[in-house]
Parts: structure tokens; sequence; C-alpha cells
């Protein structure tokens, strides 16, 4: 599973690594970034961290909206931000770090989510000291936890896809059915001429 979004922020407005992961911890993750990592700082690739204990990341680029055509904007984007976060989850625990951090950085930092070219905006009331509780493990479920219930359906409605050594056994033993079946009638043919 492959999920891309982001998020449309002030950059004056961005909060430390450190700072996001205590607002996380008040829903009941525990989120650990790497070490030097910085929400402004494009890395343009996987971010590994850990989540309730579990190795996880998430593709994430930073860009100037000024550095952007406006053409590919949504309308508003400028007047919600002056930065455009990008994130890419690989995998279902990675979607959901990714979607509980953009819940949190919505709340508490009024950023806006930008997916599929529709912008949401934060909701009224939402900003600096916001509610968590909503979010909390409690009543929403751990990333990890989750991910396992989306995995779950997933293997419940979708059989999963064959693996190329399968395939291989599949083709070959579809081949030797046909052998079989032209060598049989061969044969078959052989022994009805010889009895006649």
């Amino acid at each position: 599973m492959s999920v891309d979004s982001a998020l449309i922020v002030r950059k004056d407005a961005l909060p430390t690594v450190a700072q996001l992961a205590a607002d996380i911890a008040e829903t009941g993750v525990s989120v650990d970034f790497p070490a030097g990592f910085a929400l402004d700082q494009d890395v343009g690739g996987w971010v590994p961290v850990v989540v309730d204990g579990e190795p996880s990341g998430f593709n994430y680029a930073v860009q100037p909206l000024s550095g952007m055509d406006p053409a590919d904007l949504p309308e508003g984007a400028t007047e919600a931000g002056d930065t455009l976060l990008s994130f890419g989850g690989q995998g279902s625990l990675s979607a959901e770090t990714v979607l509980l951090v953009q819940l949190v950085m919505g709340r508490r930092y009024r950023a806006s989510l930008l997916i599929e070219d529709e912008l949401l905006p934060p909701e009224d009331g939402w900003g600096p000291g916001a509610p968590l509780d909503d979010l909390h493990v409690g009543q929403r479920g751990s990333p990890a936890k989750l991910a396992g219930e989306v995995e779950a359906r997933v293997a419940r409605h979708y059989p999963p896809l064959p693996t190329a050594r399968q395939t291989m056994v599949k083709d070959l033993l579809k081949q030797l059915v046909v052998f079989a079946i032209v060598f049989g009638a061969l044969g078959g043919f052989y022994l009805w001429s010889q009895l006649r």
C-alpha cells in the first residue's frame, strides 16, 4: 500500500521534532524521529521512525509554495501557508503513522491537508493547545493496531497476489499437463492402430 498526501503550513509556525513527538505522545503513541531530523528539512526520501517500538517511517519532502506553479495548487493554498510538506506512506503502519502526524499537525499547528488536489483547512478552534483527546489510542487505536486491522481486512477481501515462484510453478505445471495430454493422445492413437 502506498499513500501520498501533503500538508500546507506556515514555515515559521512549524514545531521542533521534540515538540511534535511530545504532542503525539498525548495521543498515547510514541514516535521517535531520527537524530538531526527537522520538519523544515527537505529530506526528499525516506525518514525512518520508530512507532511504539516498531520500525516504520515515511517518505518526506519540503517545498516552498513560492517555487511551485500556482496552477498546480488548489484554490486557497497560498492563504493556508507558505510551505508544502509532502508525505508518502509505504505499507499500513507507515500510512497510519503519516495519518497520525498529519492529524496532530492540523490540530496543533493549523496545517491544511492537501490530498488529491483537494485542500482541507483545519477546523475552527484548532491551533496551539487544541485537544487531541479524540485521537487517543483508547478511542482510535495505535498505529500498529490500525495497520493490522487494515491488513486483515485486505487479506479477507482480496486474495494475495502469487509470488514469482508460484507463478513460475503454475506455468510449468500447465506445460506439463498439455504435454501429458498430447503424449497420452498420441499413445492412445498408436495403441488403437496396433490393435486393429
